[in-house]
């Protein structure tokens, strides 16, 4: 879908054809230099995507969400270590509050699951050692590319969709050689459009869609403010997993909610810091 929207956003700014195919061509093969510069954050994108969804079938959507907010401290170090940027001693705090907002939440977690052991036999176990790993990991990848690619989006030399069209055509190759060497048998077998349902179609459109938004928010902000979104997200998460869909049958306790306060605030003070 990225390779989609970003040739349709070209087209739209080019017109013909030609001029089209000219700034592809550009993209793609005419400077493999520049293109081995996107290697390393599509590389980094390609492994956090598929984290996610490991993370995903191993956590409930809200612990999911509250613990991801991690990318904050992550893009807040590589913003000071990478990029080599001044950083606020507020952003400090808030990044120290939400660690302690995230660790009540882990703890929470692990209470529900204490109180809902009799339950694990009838339904599907979740690993959630291996889903709290894979979402500290895809933390630290979505630091590090992000950092990358603001130094490259702000880089003069390519427009906007040019450098989405080529980390899109990269993070495919890469994903495709993954799929290949992982799954070639069941793909021989089933097909690849296997288990494509409308809700996974969804997920890929949103996923490609907010891609997108976020490489438009770092050729024109800044790494560190693509995350102020987070409390929304958070709130309208813990709302439809918790009631809308009953995911979970716990009612929220209060080391989850305070972890959720702490989250909240340190998110509400990183943005007024900036």
């Amino acid at each position: 879908f990225k390779c989609i929207f970003s040739l349709l956003s070209i087209a739209s700014a080019r017109g013909s054809a030609s001029a089209v195919w000219k700034a592809v061509y550009d993209a793609i093969f005419a400077n493999p230099t520049q293109l081995l510069r996107v290697c390393l954050p599509a590389l980094v994108y390609t492994i956090q995507n598929n984290l996610i969804y490991t993370a995903l079938a191993h956590l409930d959507a809200v612990t999911f969400q509250i613990t991801y907010q991690l990318k904050i401290v992550a893009s807040l170090l590589c913003y000071r270590f990478l990029l080599k940027r001044a950083v606020s001693k507020i952003r400090w705090i808030a990044m120290a509050l939400l660690a302690v907002g995230v660790a009540l939440v882990q703890l929470s977690s692990q209470q529900d699951d204490e109180e809902d052991s009799s339950d694990k036999e009838t339904t599907t176990k979740r690993n959630y050692t291996l889903g709290l790993i894979g979402v500290l990991v895809a933390c630290l990848c979505s630091g590090v590319g992000g950092a990358v690619m603001e130094l490259l989006l702000k880089d003069s030399g390519m427009t906007l969709p040019q450098r989405n069209l080529q980390v899109a055509f990269v993070s495919l190759l890469l994903a495709s050689a993954h799929m290949l060497s992982a799954d070639r048998q069941q793909i021989a077998v089933s097909g690849f459009f296997q288990g494509y349902t409308p809700q996974v179609w969804l997920m890929v459109l949103l996923d490609s869609c907010g891609g997108l938004l976020v490489s438009m928010l770092l050729k024109y902000t800044s790494t560190l403010l693509k995350n102020f979104a987070s409390p929304l997200g958070i709130i309208l998460n813990c709302l439809l997993s918790r009631y809308a869909f009953a995911r979970s049958r716990n009612k929220l306790n209060m080391r989850f909610l305070l972890g959720t306060l702490l989250t909240l605030l340190a998110l509400g003070m990183y943005s007024v810091s900036a």
